[in-house]
This record gives C-alpha cells, sequence and structure tokens, in this order.
C-alpha cells in the first residue's frame, strides 16, 4: 500500500486543507485600462450598469457555494460520529463471532473493509469540498475585480465631470458599450 498522507488527517485537518488550492489560482486582474481615457460618459455609465449585473451573478454564485460547502460539511460530520457507533450489540456479535474458527480473522478483515469504505467517504467529501471552495474563491475574486473596476469607472465618470441627466437610460447597454449611438 502506497503512503497516503490524507489518511492520516483527522476531519478537522481534512476540512481545514480543503481552502489550500483556491489559494493557488488568484491571479492578478486590470482594473484600469489604457483606453478607459477614451470612454463617453455614456459607456462608462454602461459598463457601470454591465458590471453591477455582473456583481449580483457573483454574489448568487458565492452564495450557493457557501450553501453547498455547509452541506457537505454536514454529510461528513454525520459520517465521522456515524462511524464512532458500536454500542453493546456490536460488543456482543464481536464476542461471537470471536467463538467461531477463522472468525476473528474475517472479523478483522471486514472491519478493515469498512474502515477503507468510511476513509473513501470522507476523501469523496474532502475533494468536493474543495472543488467548491475553489468555485466560492473565483466567484468572491470576480465580486472583488468588478467592485474595483466600478469603483475606478465611478471615479473617471466624477473626473470627467459627466452627469447622469447626461446619459439616456433609454440605449441598450450592448449598443453604448460597442460605441454605436444609433
Amino acid at each position: 500500500m502506497l503512503f497516503d498522507p490524507l489518511a492520516r488527517l483527522s476531519l478537522c485537518g481534512l476540512l481545514a486543507l480543503a481552502a489550500w488550492p483556491a489559494c493557488a489560482q488568484i491571479g492578478p486582474q486590470f482594473v484600469r485600462k489604457l483606453s478607459d481615457g477614451e470612454l463617453t460618459c455614456l459607456q462608462i455609465h454602461a459598463e457601470t450598469l454591465t458590471l453591477e449585473k455582473a456583481s449580483q451573478d457573483h454574489r448568487i454564485q458565492a452564495t450557493q457555494a457557501q450553501a453547498v460547502m455547509a452541506e457537505i460539511q454536514n454529510e461528513m460530520l454525520a459520517q465521522a460520529n456515524g462511524a464512532r457507533g458500536g454500542g453493546v450489540g456490536s460488543a456482543m456479535g464481536r464476542g461471537l463471532i470471536g467463538m467461531i474458527p477463522g472468525g476473528g480473522q474475517i472479523q478483522g478483515y471486514a472491519m478493515q473493509a469498512a474502515a477503507d469504505a468510511r476513509r473513501a467517504r470522507m476523501q469523496e467529501g474532502v475533494n468536493k469540498m474543495m472543488q467548491v471552495q475553489t468555485q466560492l474563491m473565483n466567484a468572491e475574486q470576480a465580486l472583488e475585480h468588478a467592485q474595483a473596476r466600478s469603483d475606478h469607472l465611478v471615479d473617471l465618470f466624477l473626473k470627467k465631470d459627466c452627469k447622469l441627466s447626461q446619459v439616456s437610460p433609454a440605449l441598450p447597454v450592448e449598443r453604448v458599450l460597442h460605441g454605436r449611438d444609433d
């Protein structure tokens, strides 16, 4: 059997490890663009509206990921608590099986198989948790980027002395972003 470092970790250790791979995926996101100075007030306003919609979507994704993580964590805790059972019935069963020739060995194999199955379920839970943690980190990172970009555009909007009364809410956002005022 190969050495499996995760097999020796406790449940708390596995849950703490779940955040590890998500941290490695954070990369630079550009908030300011060289072409920002050429944006019109209408284009700035339209991009800000688009960023607000994107921020709402990212918040929803983050909330959903947190709910899934809580569900997975509860399942893992239930599995860990269920594995500690035993009680009087299993003690009596162990005693009876021990009276049968070879029963102790069979019981040992059965206990090992049950432990391996629990460990595999826990590993599956950790893998799911790590995937969801990565989704959560990506959603939060995208939300932060959208907020920072929106803040930059608001500053630019104010520096250009733009007024909300100048931008027409009747124009579709797609036409404004692509510079078409028709």
